[in-house]
């Protein structure tokens, strides 16, 4: 597995595959956030580390981060049809805390209530759910000292 900087040219799939893992009231979210359509499609390139997961040569998904002080926040963990279900994301979080170890001391993100595949995967890794926010629940994760 490997994390490497988004080529540019893959982008569109990486907003594809966002929009379809946003909840359906999107255009909610980006309003409560004082966002325009506009400005929020820019995030991904404004704020955080944009990468693409690659897997056996070939693009497997993305992840979206944001380093906040000593959290590390994963706004999306994407990962194609086919390459979910076989322990990859583990390993992407894996791979971003064995990354910045000694820089975070804990990883946050959102995940939907509904979307069970991600739930049971962040449990297993160790996430426990601290709060809500715009329809998402709030995960945390310790990082030992």
């Amino acid at each position: 597995m490997d994390l490497a900087p988004l080529e540019e040219q893959r982008f569109p799939r990486f907003a594809e595959l966002f929009a379809a893992f946003m909840p359906p009231r999107a255009n909610e979210v980006y309003a409560e956030l004082e966002l325009t359509l506009e400005e929020a499609a820019r995030l991904p390139h404004e704020v955080g580390d944009l990468r693409q997961v690659s897997e056996g040569g070939s693009v497997a998904g993305y992840v979206w981060t944001e380093l906040r002080e000593r959290t590390l926040h994963v706004h999306a963990l994407l990962l194609e049809d086919e390459c979910r279900g076989h322990g990859l994301g583990g390993r992407v979080l894996a791979a971003l805390k064995d990354e910045l170890r000694g820089r975070i001391d804990e990883v946050e993100l959102g995940v939907l209530p509904d979307n069970e595949r991600a739930l049971a995967l962040y449990e297993k890794a160790g996430f426990e759910q601290v709060g809500e926010r715009l329809g998402f629940l709030i995960m945390r994760k310790r990082l030992p000292a």
